[in-house]
């Protein structure tokens, strides 16, 4: 039994070693942006990528997706983002991707 509990403490104390990235903002799916297609409908740009980050006041049709992340193991800060302009419609005209290479 002891044997047991000692086991099951460095299981708990190992776990909280492991170093993450910190997101923020969205976070984007690389396999869903390339799913976007000129013409498809705001709803389903939101189904796939989810609510946008930004929506501009000076640009209603315009919206954006942005995602910031820090990985503290190497140290490496990134930012990807989408832009995504509708038509009067509401489907997409354009579309840029940012930071995907």
């Amino acid at each position: 039994m002891k044997l047991l509990s000692i086991f099951i403490l460095l299981c708990l104390l190992s776990t909280g070693c492991i170093k993450q990235e910190i997101h923020q903002g969205n976070v984007i799916d690389p396999n869903s942006i390339w799913i976007i297609q000129k013409g498809d409908t705001r709803f389903a740009v939101e189904a796939e990528m989810g609510p946008p980050m930004i929506t501009d006041t000076a640009y209603p049709r315009r919206v954006l997706y942005i995602e910031e992340v820090y990985d503290e193991e190497t140290g490496e800060k990134y930012t990807r983002s989408v832009a995504v302009n509708y038509d009067d419609a509401w489907r997409v005209e354009s579309i840029k991707r940012l930071g995907f290479e």
